[in-house]
Protein backbone atom coordinates (compact mmCIF):
# COMPACT_ATOMS: atom_id res chain seq x y z
CA UNK A 1 0.00 0.00 0.00
CA UNK A 2 1.22 3.44 -0.79
CA UNK A 3 1.13 6.47 1.49
CA UNK A 4 -1.89 8.02 -0.26
CA UNK A 5 -4.03 4.92 0.34
CA UNK A 6 -3.00 4.74 4.00
CA UNK A 7 -3.83 8.44 4.39
CA UNK A 8 -7.28 7.88 2.83
CA UNK A 9 -7.88 4.92 5.16
CA UNK A 10 -7.00 7.06 8.17
CA UNK A 11 -9.27 9.89 6.97
CA UNK A 12 -12.06 7.39 6.31
CA UNK A 13 -11.77 5.97 9.81
CA UNK A 14 -11.72 9.43 11.38
CA UNK A 15 -14.71 10.66 9.38
CA UNK A 16 -16.75 7.57 10.23
CA UNK A 17 -15.78 7.88 13.90
CA UNK A 18 -16.72 11.59 14.03
CA UNK A 19 -20.04 11.04 12.23
CA UNK A 20 -20.92 8.16 14.57
CA UNK A 21 -20.03 10.24 17.64
CA UNK A 22 -22.15 13.16 16.45
CA UNK A 23 -25.15 10.95 15.70
CA UNK A 24 -24.67 9.03 18.96
CA UNK A 25 -24.90 12.38 20.78
CA UNK A 26 -28.03 13.29 18.78
CA UNK A 27 -29.66 9.94 19.66
CA UNK A 28 -28.76 10.51 23.33
CA UNK A 29 -30.33 13.98 23.18
CA UNK A 30 -33.44 12.54 21.48
CA UNK A 31 -33.77 9.93 24.24
CA UNK A 32 -33.35 12.63 26.91
CA UNK A 33 -36.02 14.76 25.20
CA UNK A 34 -38.34 11.75 24.94
CA UNK A 35 -38.06 11.11 28.67
CA UNK A 36 -38.33 14.78 29.62
CA UNK A 37 -41.53 15.47 27.65
CA UNK A 38 -43.06 11.99 27.91
CA UNK A 39 -43.07 11.40 24.16
CA UNK A 40 -44.11 7.91 23.10
CA UNK A 41 -41.34 5.38 22.71
CA UNK A 42 -42.49 4.57 19.18
CA UNK A 43 -41.83 8.17 18.15
CA UNK A 44 -38.38 7.98 19.72
CA UNK A 45 -37.58 4.79 17.83
CA UNK A 46 -38.70 6.38 14.56
CA UNK A 47 -36.43 9.36 15.27
CA UNK A 48 -33.59 6.99 16.03
CA UNK A 49 -34.09 5.12 12.75
CA UNK A 50 -34.09 8.43 10.89
CA UNK A 51 -30.84 9.46 12.59
CA UNK A 52 -29.26 6.09 11.72
CA UNK A 53 -30.26 6.50 8.07
CA UNK A 54 -28.89 10.06 8.00
CA UNK A 55 -25.59 8.88 9.52
CA UNK A 56 -25.31 6.15 6.90
CA UNK A 57 -25.98 8.53 4.00
CA UNK A 58 -23.56 11.12 5.37
CA UNK A 59 -20.87 8.46 5.87
CA UNK A 60 -21.26 7.16 2.31
CA UNK A 61 -21.09 10.68 0.88
CA UNK A 62 -17.98 11.45 2.91
CA UNK A 63 -16.30 8.24 1.75
CA UNK A 64 -17.15 9.04 -1.87
CA UNK A 65 -15.35 12.37 -1.58
CA UNK A 66 -12.39 11.02 0.42
CA UNK A 67 -11.74 8.21 -2.06
CA UNK A 68 -12.43 10.58 -5.01
CA UNK A 69 -14.84 8.21 -6.70
CA UNK A 70 -16.28 9.24 -10.04
CA UNK A 71 -19.79 10.56 -9.58
CA UNK A 72 -20.59 9.53 -13.14
CA UNK A 73 -19.84 5.87 -12.38
CA UNK A 74 -21.80 6.06 -9.15
CA UNK A 75 -24.73 7.61 -10.99
CA UNK A 76 -24.73 4.86 -13.64
CA UNK A 77 -24.61 2.19 -10.94
CA UNK A 78 -27.34 3.87 -8.91
CA UNK A 79 -29.70 4.19 -11.88
CA UNK A 80 -29.14 0.53 -12.76
CA UNK A 81 -29.96 -0.48 -9.20
CA UNK A 82 -33.00 1.81 -9.17
CA UNK A 83 -34.24 0.21 -12.40
CA UNK A 84 -34.03 -3.23 -10.80
CA UNK A 85 -35.80 -1.90 -7.72
CA UNK A 86 -38.56 -0.46 -9.94
CA UNK A 87 -39.10 -3.88 -11.50
CA UNK A 88 -39.15 -5.49 -8.07
CA UNK A 89 -41.52 -2.74 -6.88
CA UNK A 90 -43.99 -3.71 -9.59
CA UNK A 91 -43.68 -7.36 -8.57
CA UNK A 92 -44.34 -6.71 -4.88
CA UNK A 93 -46.68 -3.74 -5.04
CA UNK A 94 -49.01 -5.08 -2.35
CA UNK A 95 -46.18 -5.31 0.17
CA UNK A 96 -45.01 -1.80 -0.68
CA UNK A 97 -48.61 -0.61 -0.46
CA UNK A 98 -48.88 -2.01 3.06
CA UNK A 99 -45.60 -0.36 4.05
CA UNK A 100 -46.75 3.02 2.73
CA UNK A 101 -50.14 2.58 4.38
CA UNK A 102 -48.33 1.79 7.64
CA UNK A 103 -46.31 5.00 7.35
CA UNK A 104 -49.44 7.03 6.65
CA UNK A 105 -51.24 5.42 9.60
CA UNK A 106 -48.23 6.06 11.81
CA UNK A 107 -47.92 9.75 10.95
CA UNK A 108 -51.60 10.67 10.63
CA UNK A 109 -52.61 8.63 13.71
CA UNK A 110 -56.26 7.91 12.88
CA UNK A 111 -56.09 5.55 15.85
CA UNK A 112 -53.48 4.90 18.50
CA UNK A 113 -52.19 1.95 20.46
CA UNK A 114 -54.71 0.67 22.98
CA UNK A 115 -57.64 2.31 21.11
CA UNK A 116 -60.60 0.07 20.45
CA UNK A 117 -61.53 0.16 16.76
CA UNK A 118 -64.10 -1.43 14.48
CA UNK A 119 -63.74 -1.99 10.75
CA UNK A 120 -67.00 -1.72 8.83
CA UNK A 121 -68.70 -3.42 7.01
CA UNK A 122 -66.73 -6.53 8.10
CA UNK A 123 -67.55 -5.96 11.79
CA UNK A 124 -63.95 -6.66 12.84
CA UNK A 125 -63.49 -5.17 16.28
CA UNK A 126 -60.64 -5.14 18.76
CA UNK A 127 -58.03 -3.21 20.72
CA UNK A 128 -54.94 -2.05 18.82
CA UNK A 129 -51.85 -3.80 20.16
CA UNK A 130 -49.28 -2.82 17.52
CA UNK A 131 -48.99 -0.90 14.27
CA UNK A 132 -46.31 -2.72 12.31
CA UNK A 133 -44.81 -2.19 8.89
CA UNK A 134 -47.13 -4.55 7.01
CA UNK A 135 -50.07 -5.06 9.32
CA UNK A 136 -51.81 -3.85 12.46
CA UNK A 137 -52.43 -6.26 15.31
CA UNK A 138 -55.75 -6.20 17.18
CA UNK A 139 -56.92 -8.32 20.08
CA UNK A 140 -60.63 -9.09 20.05
CA UNK A 141 -63.02 -9.64 22.96
CA UNK A 142 -62.17 -13.37 23.11
CA UNK A 143 -58.43 -12.68 23.39
CA UNK A 144 -57.68 -13.70 19.78
CA UNK A 145 -55.06 -11.81 17.79
CA UNK A 146 -56.20 -10.36 14.48
CA UNK A 147 -53.62 -9.20 11.91
CA UNK A 148 -55.08 -6.66 9.49
CA UNK A 149 -53.05 -5.52 6.46
CA UNK A 150 -52.44 -1.77 6.68
CA UNK A 151 -53.75 -1.11 3.18
CA UNK A 152 -57.15 -2.45 4.28
CA UNK A 153 -57.61 0.57 6.57
CA UNK A 154 -57.88 2.78 3.48
CA UNK A 155 -60.59 0.58 1.94
CA UNK A 156 -62.88 0.27 4.96
CA UNK A 157 -64.60 2.54 7.43
CA UNK A 158 -62.78 2.78 10.76
CA UNK A 159 -64.70 3.55 13.91
CA UNK A 160 -62.61 4.46 16.96
CA UNK A 161 -64.58 3.59 20.05
CA UNK A 162 -63.94 6.07 22.85
CA UNK A 163 -64.55 4.94 26.39
CA UNK A 164 -66.67 7.31 28.46
CA UNK A 165 -65.14 8.26 31.83
CA UNK A 166 -68.09 7.04 33.92
CA UNK A 167 -68.42 3.58 32.35
CA UNK A 168 -66.17 0.66 33.30
CA UNK A 169 -64.07 -1.17 30.72
CA UNK A 170 -65.24 -4.56 29.53
CA UNK A 171 -62.27 -6.29 31.12
CA UNK A 172 -62.84 -4.69 34.54
CA UNK A 173 -66.58 -5.29 34.78
CA UNK A 174 -67.28 -7.97 37.41
CA UNK A 175 -70.38 -9.33 35.67
CA UNK A 176 -70.56 -9.58 31.85
CA UNK A 177 -74.37 -9.50 31.92
CA UNK A 178 -74.20 -5.93 33.31
CA UNK A 179 -72.60 -4.83 30.04
CA UNK A 180 -75.62 -5.90 27.99
CA UNK A 181 -78.10 -4.21 30.35
CA UNK A 182 -76.50 -0.75 30.03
Amino acid sequence: MNDAAIEKLIYSGLVILVINLIFHFLKYYARKTQRKFGIRKSRYFATRRLLNAAALVLSVLALVFIWELSLRNIWVSATGILAMIAIAFFAIWSLIGNILAGLIIYFTSPFKLEDEIELSPDEVRGTVLAINTFYTVLIDEDGNYVNIPNSLFFQKYIRVIRKKPGKPDRETSPNPSEQTQK
